[in-house]
């Protein structure tokens, strides 16, 4: 993982801003925010609407896929409150 991560480092502007982001000084973060904000508003400059829809469209589908893994715990074989054993009753005295 390491390995992928300074491989994407390495990636000219990108990776760069990233890196600069996550290793850089402590306002770099807002940095990185801003030019991909200006970035996307370039493209929606450019592109005009259907690049404003298909992000849209891109971003309800990661949510959406974000919201299935997360209930889905315990159909991936993580360990969910199914997995769990069922607490124990104490037997009373009589």
């Amino acid at each position: 993982m390491e390995l992928a991560a300074r491989a994407f480092f390495r990636v000219p502007v990108i990776g760069w801003l990233a890196g600069d982001a996550i290793h850089g000084h402590s306002d770099a973060k807002y940095y990185f925010i801003a030019n991909l904000l200006l970035a996307f508003a370039f493209l929606v400059y450019v592109f005009g609407y259907p690049f404003l829809i298909c992000s849209a469209l891109a971003a309800a589908a990661s949510a959406l896929t974000f919201l299935v893994v997360l209930t889905a715990s315990d159909l991936f074989g993580g360990k969910g409150t199914a997995s769990k054993p069922l607490a124990r009753v104490r037997p009373t005295k009589a």
